[in-house]
């Protein structure tokens, strides 16, 4: 199967441009996703030596509240951090452009969010269904962000889940690491199920049903990369993912 799709004005809607090889990307996305445990780790050994005050809202009911500061402030940090990793690594080989799926034509803001949507209305019932049957609540994985959304911090949350999140995890999976592989013999779905499983590792602390469900979102997103070879459209896609899943996380979860 070829891995050039054609758009509906008859031109190549992707096609695999990346100077970087299969390993050494994946060694490079491995590296951007550790980044925030790095910043994390750095932290508390700063919080330790009393170079940052200790914030003990950290930590509430019977996990990580986002209510705090300072874990807010890692969050972005390590984001930020591995958003910065990957624009130099992509650039280090020339093509950073091309590599990172950044150029024209782009995807507009209205079809990228309707994309999002999409995905949404066709994987929804599914991470239900998944969820009713492993007897657990709809909001198992994201009750943790309710206490930073109804907290003062409650931008920074926004922040972190519809801006950082969707630039640096697309720019990575859907980008840098989906090209190297997928100008490989493996071709573009293998590869694509390939990076996505990897993006889903990132979400390892979720039950099976939110890991599936994150896992169908990235060949979700996989599709509209392939639909229209622009990173704009799946980060567009994703950040409006997030956002739909904060706004129901904070209106309806208990």
């Amino acid at each position: 199967m070829s891995d050039t799709t054609l758009d509906d004005a008859g031109r190549p809607a992707y096609r695999p441009d990346t100077p970087w090889g299969p390993y050494a990307a994946l060694t490079v996305t491995v590296l951007v996703s550790l980044a925030p445990v790095l910043v994390g780790i750095a932290w508390v050994v700063a919080e330790n030596s009393g170079l940052i005050a200790v914030d003990g809202a950290g930590w509430r009911s019977r996990g990580p509240s986002l209510a705090s500061p300072s874990l807010l402030a890692q969050m972005i940090i390590g984001q930020l951090f591995s958003l910065a990793i990957l624009w130099l690594a992509a650039g280090w080989k020339t093509g950073r452009a091309g590599t990172l799926r950044l150029l024209p034509p782009q995807t507009d803001v209205l079809t990228a969010v309707g994309l999002g949507l999409l995905l949404i209305v066709l994987i929804g019932p599914i991470e239900i269904l998944l969820y009713r049957l492993a007897g657990l609540d709809l909001f198992t994985d994201g009750r943790w962000l309710l206490e930073g959304l109804r907290s003062p911090n409650w931008w920074g949350v926004v922040l972190a889940a519809v801006v950082l999140a969707p630039l640096w995890e697309e720019l990575t999976f859907r980008g840098f690491l989906l090209s190297a592989l997928a100008k490989t013999r493996l071709g573009y779905w293998p590869a694509a199920v390939i990076s996505s499983l990897l993006w889903t590792f990132l979400h390892w602390g979720y039950s099976w049903p939110g890991l599936a469900s994150v896992f169908l979102a990235g060949i979700g997103l996989s599709w509209i990369m392939k639909r229209t070879g622009a990173m704009s459209a799946v980060v567009i896609a994703h950040g409006a993912i997030n956002a739909f899943s904060l706004a129901i996380v904070y209106h309806f979860a208990p």
